[in-house]
């Protein structure tokens, strides 16, 4: 592959990750902090994202605990540069930070209704999943 393809490759798998990831967590802001659903979004939309975001968010947290680990195939849904960026983001609150996401994955296993501590940790990934999705695109205009 050429070094063009690498980073094209990359680039999109970093911003379809970022894509899925932000459109869920946004779907779900606006029905449990507006309490309201988006133009065009029913309560199935928002069913969807809960369970499009417990699959992406239960593959992250295992695959930032094994770290090293030879990866499932739900693990391969988030980019290592993701992985990479989120573990220097949250550095010495890893820990706490894998709590968290965990607590919000059993959230939505549950069907409970999320609340801004949930948010306030989803937004930690949606923004290194972001600036992975930007440094990749960037990369790939500097050739």
């Amino acid at each position: 592959m050429s070094e063009l393809s690498i980073i094209a490759h990359d680039y999109g798998l970093n911003a379809e990750f970022a894509k899925k990831f932000n459109d869920a967590v946004l779907t779900l802001k606006r029905r449990y902090l507006l309490g309201r659903v988006g133009n065009g979004e029913t309560e199935e939309t928002v069913r969807q994202a809960r369970q499009d975001l417990k699959v992406l968010l239960a593959s992250l947290v295992v695959a930032v605990q094994d770290e090293g680990k030879p990866w499932t195939a739900d693990q391969a849904q988030v980019p290592a540069d993701v992985l990479e960026r989120l573990r220097k983001r949250v550095k010495g609150e890893l820990q706490e930070t894998i709590v968290q996401l965990r607590e919000v994955v059993e959230d939505l296993a549950e069907g409970a209704t999320l609340r801004e501590p949930a948010f306030k940790v989803l937004d930690i990934v949606c923004e290194a999943a972001d600036a992975t999705a930007s440094a990749a695109f960037r990369r790939l205009r500097r050739i």
